[in-house]
């Protein structure tokens, strides 16, 4: 028996861990006293990590349907398979294929799947399963910084005077992040929340916000107001360092002081207290989820025009600091899986970069940027008609009838679930154990996880299964090792070009960019060494928000349940965390809605009574959590409950794209 070390591949915190081996398989888990993130820690997900690793739910064989029956058939006649349907049935690529990227796949099996994509099957449809609200942070930070991630490192977090948290419950998102958090809060740093329902972090604050559904934008925009026509910023910096402010300042101009109360719920002096304190604070972060239930574009650049605006951007202790609730997505983000980009952030539609592929890969890309699989399925005119899915989230499932409608779907993946009856070929992949490969963090810190275990001889790593499928097309991309691959993604990508398997030694990875002039890695964003400004990023300088109807008197937000967390994919695999999901369909078998004692005695129901939901658009009868966690007026439903999503929420689509803004008009009645 021994422990080997690795990094936990449940969320985007990146913490580390020792897995204890026994006769070739993962036996059980224990903390890494020495890793710098996690520093001798683990979350309940983390601690049971080892028994979905252990789980017989395996795919174990390649499949192809047949009759409508899947049947097992080697790896080589189902990659065949799949080269000649796509040769014979798909006559324009670019419009009738599209990949479906999994933010759990390491950056090796990423990257790869990208390239398989735009040079083999010459497609710009490629996109992430699940939270693509991470795009908007990294569009924003990268138009105000040039750097497209974290601005700020975890590593600091004890180091910041004050510490703003923005909607997100990341006790229970990112626990350990959530618990330095807390533990800056212990030592004397200022920590406060601004939500719309009071979760564990906003209780665990010494300043709650709680503001209207919809209004965190309002928010943020009234302290900026504040600091600006206080002049209480740092003028010598703003000078210096920025560009770009007169726009801002005039955005905010049409945010007006005597309706701040009104349309957030919360006195201006309130909010003004608090922007006084983070501009006399000498260190300062922000953070907030980057994830499906993450901020929007325009909400995420008033943030970070708000801390730049406060001097507190490019500084050690802090940063705008997004936060990832998958492994590995902002690696995939990183590997260019996105319609419009290819590694590092390099934009498709720049002739020099394409250039730059070509000769490396030998090959003639498109240049037109391609769109979302999501887009395309909600697109009533597309002509999609074959779709790759790696390692999905139940989230596609939003999407079953357009699915159903495909000539063909292919599904990769380690472990077994519903979505094998939407595929028409099944290829097993590998465990993230059972091969060497490479995950990027929330804080862009790049970390190895070496192989552990052998694994099923027949079931390889996900990316030597795309090299096989590209060599079905006649391209010979010759990867000897995952180590190979990273060494191709370096010479292509500055950001990562001082990253190989050589300098992954000890715990802690490297965090980019990792270059000649940073051979250690990037803490984070430092000012000493930009050559440009930082810019403030365009604001959309309205302030609108969405109002209850009389006959929707309720204003519904939908967000993440501690035990529904991910559809559920992983938890349902880990004891622990099973059991608290059970328990809780126990008590709620359909799930729940969550509105305060005061609307409960109204409606004359008690906790876990029946009561239907009724939108413009659908309804659905689920049980009553009765909690002071939600105001007045509004409601609080967890979205990752498989009836729910089938009944009611599939009819507000575009509405659940919105993230944390998503919020539907609804009547509530006793049943």
């Amino acid at each position: 028996m021994d422990y080997k070390a690795g990094i936990c591949n449940f969320c985007g915190t990146g913490c580390g861990h020792l897995l204890k081996m026994k006769d070739g398989r993962v036996d059980g888990v224990f903390v890494s006293q020495n890793h710098p993130v996690s520093k001798g820690r683990l979350c309940v997900r983390g601690w049971h990590m080892h028994e979905l690793l252990r789980t017989e739910e395996r795919i174990t064989s390649p499949m192809i349907r047949r009759n409508g029956v899947l049947e097992k058939v080697s790896l080589d006649e189902a990659l065949g398979y799949i080269s000649d349907k796509i040769s014979k049935d798909i006559k324009n690529p670019a419009e009738e294929l599209a990949f479906l990227a999994s933010p759990r796949s390491s950056n090796e099996d990423g990257y790869l799947l990208m390239k398989l994509a735009r040079s083999v099957f010459k497609t710009n449809n490629i996109s992430i399963d699940s939270e693509s609200g991470h795009r908007n942070s990294i569009n924003v930070l990268h138009r105000g910084t040039g750097m497209a991630g974290m601005l700020g490192s975890l590593e600091e977090i004890e180091k910041a005077e004050f510490i703003l948290v923005v909607g997100t419950d990341i006790t229970k998102q990112n626990p350990i992040v959530g618990s330095e958090i807390h533990k800056a809060g212990l030592r004397g740093a200022q920590v406060v929340t601004i939500c719309s329902r009071e979760s564990q972090i906003a209780k665990l604050s010494k300043k709650f916000i709680q503001v209207k559904p919809g209004t965190k934008k309002i928010a943020i925009a009234a302290m900026a107001k504040t600091i600006i026509e206080d002049t209480l910023y740092d003028n010598d910096f703003v000078k210096k360092h920025t560009e770009g402010l007169d726009g801002f300042a005039n955005a905010l101009g049409a945010l007006k002081d005597e309706d701040i109360p009104a349309l957030t719920g919360v006195e201006s002096e309130v909010i003004k207290a608090v922007a006084r304190d983070l501009v006399k604070a000498k260190t300062a972060m922000v953070f907030f989820s980057s994830g499906i239930s993450g901020l929007d574009e325009d909400t995420i650049s008033y943030i970070y025009n708000l801390f730049l605006l406060a001097g507190k951007v490019g500084k050690e202790g802090c940063g705008v600091n997004p936060i990832t609730g998958i492994c590995n997505l902002q690696g995939s983000y990183d590997m260019g899986l996105a319609p419009d980009l290819m590694t590092g952030y390099q934009p498709l539609a720049d002739s020099a970069v394409i250039k730059k592929f070509n000769t490396a890969w030998k090959t003639d890309l498109n240049d037109k940027p391609g769109k979302g699989v999501y887009d395309l399925l909600r697109d009533g005119s597309s002509k999609l008609k074959a779709l790759f899915i790696v390692d999905h989230d139940e989230s596609i499932v939003r999407f079953s009838k357009e699915m159903k409608s495909l000539d063909l779907i292919v599904y990769f993946g380690a472990f077994e679930n519903s979505f094998t009856d939407y595929a028409h070929v099944v290829i097993p992949t590998a465990s993230y154990v059972e091969y060497d490969g490479t995950y990027t963090n929330t804080e862009r810190r790049v970390q190895l996880s070496s192989k552990k275990a052998d694994g099923d001889k027949n079931i390889q790593a996900a990316w030597k299964i795309y090299a096989a499928l590209a060599a079905k097309k006649g391209a010979n991309w010759n990867y000897a090792s995952a180590s190979d691959v990273m060494a191709e993604i370096a010479r292509l990508t500055d950001t990562y070009s001082g990253i190989s398997y050589a300098k992954f030694t000890g715990l802690g990875g490297l965090k980019w960019p990792c270059d000649d002039k940073h051979p250690g890695g990037t803490a984070r964003l430092d000012i000493a060494g930009m050559k440009g400004a930082l810019k403030f990023v365009a604001v959309s300088g309205t302030y609108a928000v969405k109002k209850a109807q009389d006959q929707n008197p309720f204003l519904l937000m939908m967000g993440q349940g501690q035990h529904f967390w991910h559809q559920n994919n992983i938890m349902k695999r880990t004891f622990i965390p099973k059991r608290e999901y059970n328990a809780t369909l126990l008590l709620y078998p359909r799930g729940y809605v969550e509105i305060c004692p005061e609307d409960a005695k109204k409606i004359e129901v008690r906790d876990k009574w029946p009561v239907k939901v009724v939108s413009a658009h659908g309804s659905m009868q689920v049980a009553v959590k009765v909690t002071g966690d939600v105001k007045p007026g509004t409601a609080y439903v967890p979205y990752f409950i498989q009836d729910m999503i089938s009944e009611f929420l599939l009819e507000h689509k575009e509405i659940i794209d919105q993230g944390e803004n998503a919020i539907i008009p609804v009547k509530i009645e006793k049943v």
